[in-house]
């Protein structure tokens, strides 16, 4: 659904329902259409294309139908609903050279947590994401371990992407959550007014995770930890999943990150292993010089 000013500027994409059982993006996305279109809220400049991910699962309320979409952008393939749509995407990013940014809209099911998501490869990352949000919980992946995604196949085109989850798939805050970072996200590129947006100052301090290695689920997966959530933390040698290959062990001392509350054996990842670190006090002024000692 795309929405045009006459004047130049900014084309973004903003996305919900990459994963078919977390309204929280579509239902903001659908009320910022709205607002566009009876006038209470007005693009300045550029384009906005609002794009629903994986429309055939959002139908049915679940994840995915045959694979998970967001790991699915490598592959190349029609003979899935999500291999279809993951060539319909890259077509339309390929038909789209104008496409500045990217914003994909996600929950989570354990907890409530709100995380902003990104690869660790490219360091302006960090400094782009904290002028978008200030949720001071971050989690910065090597691409090898979360291959797939829609904004690594926007980085192909040269869009800079960026995925945020919105807190738990059904708490009531979470569309809210989505709209005003989708506020943020245009205001940034300067396609609607800053007043639109909640002024917010860099945190105090940003936890980041960094992905060590996915945790790979097979047949029969189960979490071996009561409570699991992000930022359980695991001793080396700890077993905390176990299935029909055997049990799960941490290879180091580390930490749980978004972990899925049910997995499935043909689920990319049930979560992630990561190393933690903090940034705080001067070194938010310095974002490129690196993260702190290990907490």
């Amino acid at each position: 659904m795309p929405i045009s000013s006459t004047n130049p500027g900014a084309h973004v994409v903003i996305v919900g329902g990459t994963h078919g059982n977390e309204p929280a993006g579509v239902n903001a996305i659908v009320e910022l259409h709205r607002a566009f279109g009876c006038g209470k809220l007005r693009l300045n400049q550029g384009k906005i294309s609002f794009l629903l991910g994986n429309s055939k699962a959002y139908e049915k309320d679940i994840r995915y139908i045959d694979h998970d979409l967001n790991r699915h952008f490598k592959k190349r393939e029609a003979s899935s609903v999500e291999g279809r749509r993951a060539l319909e995407i890259k077509s339309f990013l390929n038909d789209n050279d104008d496409i500045k940014a990217l914003l994909d809209l996600h929950s989570v099911s354990i907890g409530d947590f709100k995380l902003l998501v990104y690869p660790k490869d490219d360091t302006d990352n960090i400094e782009f994401v904290v002028t978008v949000s200030a949720i001071p919980l971050h989690f910065v992946f090597h691409r090898e371990h979360m291959p797939g995604t829609l904004i690594e196949a926007a980085s192909a085109h040269g869009i800079r992407g960026l995925i945020m989850e919105c807190g738990n798939h059904y708490a009531p805050q979470a569309a809210e959550t989505a709209r005003k970072h989708i506020y943020s996200f245009l205001a940034r590129h300067h396609l609607i007014d800053e007043g639109h947006t909640m002024p917010e100052t860099t945190p105090a301090r940003i936890t980041f995770y960094e992905s060590i290695q996915a945790i790979k689920p097979h047949a029969g997966f189960k979490f071996l930890i009561k409570d699991i959530k992000i930022g359980t933390k695991l001793s080396k040698g700890q077993k905390f999943a176990a299935d029909d290959h055997g049990d799960h062990v941490a290879p180091q001392d580390c930490y749980v990150v978004v972990p899925s509350r049910v997995v499935k054996a043909t689920d990319a990842d049930a979560g992630f292993l990561g190393r933690r670190t903090v940034l705080a006090g001067s070194d938010l002024q310095h974002l490129k010089g690196g993260h702190t000692d290990e907490k």
